[in-house]
């Protein structure tokens, strides 16, 4: 499956997440349980991109690789956006 193809894909099931995490309003149990789900898997489909970035920089030359991460910023802001806030320590997370 080419790369680009994968990551529009996974793009997709983020902003669904990110859509359901924005409707998980109140301090209900249920609504704190649903929202740590969609925070894994968050967490998950984020760390499957980045693990899929890095697989595919992996053997290329330093053109290459800047090119491609350039491409990758461009073609999926949501991951990239995201991806970088996920870098932070998670007391400084708490947005989510």
């Amino acid at each position: 499956m080419d790369w680009r193809v994968r990551l529009r894909r996974d793009e997709l099931r983020l902003r669904r997440i990110v859509r359901r995490l924005a409707a998980l309003q109140g301090d209900a149990p249920e609504t704190a349980q649903a929202r740590q789900r969609a925070l894994r898997a968050l967490e998950r489909t984020i760390a499957s991109m980045q693990d899929l970035v890095a697989d595919c920089l992996s053997g290329r030359t330093e053109y290459e690789r800047s090119v491609m991460e350039y491409r990758v910023r461009v073609e999926f802001p949501l991951f990239s956006h995201i991806g970088t806030l996920t870098t932070l320590s998670r007391r400084h997370r708490d947005w989510l």
